[in-house]
């Protein structure tokens, strides 16, 4: 960065002369470890201190704090605290300030850009690391989040879905049901107002699979492929009990197969939960369901999977007895 390039006081204004909407960070600096500079500083740091290699510089006259708490975060406040007053967070960006779950190539590359959407007419962001949208933005779909202004859950689902897979769509529309984040009839409503919109396809094809008792992205993503592959649609997290004693919480479960698909996660690795899961299968599988057990990497082959899993409710249907006919 060149003298030129730091802003005097007061700091570089937002891009564009657009009217703010009520969700702008204000005081030059978020609660997530970003601040803006000027030629005296910033964040209580002169602007030598502002330039050590702990603050990364992700675009003019600003700068982030790369030992934060969650460093994605205080990279996309960065953003947020620079670009104009009449934009606000969207996609992918909004998706990781509200926690929900991103396929790994977008949400754990530190590289992909900030995405900020402005209203049609206004001037898009023109920033390193930054990617600007023109979007229709009615109020409704508008809110802060974290202190940054944001698309609200369902708009950026029905945005997301436009970038992601149907698998990867489901597995955040579940996210955002179990957290209470929107409701179904507002998941429908915005996929009705985004007719016509990219990524609506995508929405409207993941809405009648989505299920608030999902409880592990990779679980709604076995669970969707399963029904893309037109499997019957299993029960979520079901309580197996026998004999008036709980045995188990099955991931996906078809009782009248007594068949049940468990994800296997990275939380799984552990040798404790390994142990404990070993102990739970063998107690279903003596009470006569069958287990199969599902990873990543069954994932990463859905044709295999969905036939493992047709193969296994064949097998288990129930047959009618040939004297009874």
């Amino acid at each position: 960065m060149t003298p030129s390039d730091i802003p005097s006081t007061p700091p570089d204004a937002p891009d564009g002369p657009d009217s703010p909407l009520p969700h702008r960070p204000s005081g030059g600096e978020t609660d997530h470890g970003a601040f803006l500079v000027t030629r005296q500083g910033g964040a209580g740091l002169t602007h030598k201190r502002t330039r050590a290699q702990r603050y990364a510089a992700p675009s003019r006259g600003v700068r982030y704090d790369r030992l934060a708490t969650d460093p994605q975060l205080a990279r996309i406040s960065a953003a947020a605290l620079v670009t104009s007053a009449a934009g606000l967070l969207c996609d992918i960006s909004a998706a990781r300030v509200w926690d929900l779950p991103l396929p790994a190539w977008l949400g754990l590359d530190p590289d992909v850009p900030i995405a900020v959407a402005v209203p049609p007419g206004a001037s898009r962001p023109q920033r390193r690391q930054v990617r600007g949208r023109r979007l229709l933005l009615p109020e409704g779909h508008l809110t802060e989040h974290r202190g940054l202004p944001v698309t609200t859950p369902a708009r950026t689902w029905l945005d997301c879905a436009a970038l992601m897979p149907l698998p990867h769509a489901v597995a955040m529309g579940d996210v955002i049901l179990r957290r209470g984040l929107s409701s179904r009839d507002e998941l429908e409503r915005m996929v009705r107002w985004g007719r016509g919109r990219r990524g609506v396809t995508v929405a409207r094809a993941g809405l009648p699979m989505l299920d608030p008792r999902a409880e592990s992205p990779g679980e709604s993503q076995v669970r969707a492929h399963l029904l893309i592959a037109g499997l019957p649609r299993p029960q979520c997290n079901l309580d197996i009990v026998v004999g008036g004693e709980w045995l188990a919480r099955a991931d996906l479960a078809w009782p009248a197969a007594r068949l049940i698909v468990e994800y296997d996660g990275a939380v799984h690795l552990d040798e404790q939960r390994r142990r404990q899961d070993a102990t739970r299968r063998n107690l279903l599988q003596d009470a006569g369901w069958q287990v199969i057990v599902l990873t990543a990497a069954d994932v990463a082959r859905p044709w295999a999977m969905a036939g493992l899993v047709r193969s296994a409710l064949a097998s288990r249907a129930p047959r009618s007895n040939p004297r009874e006919r």
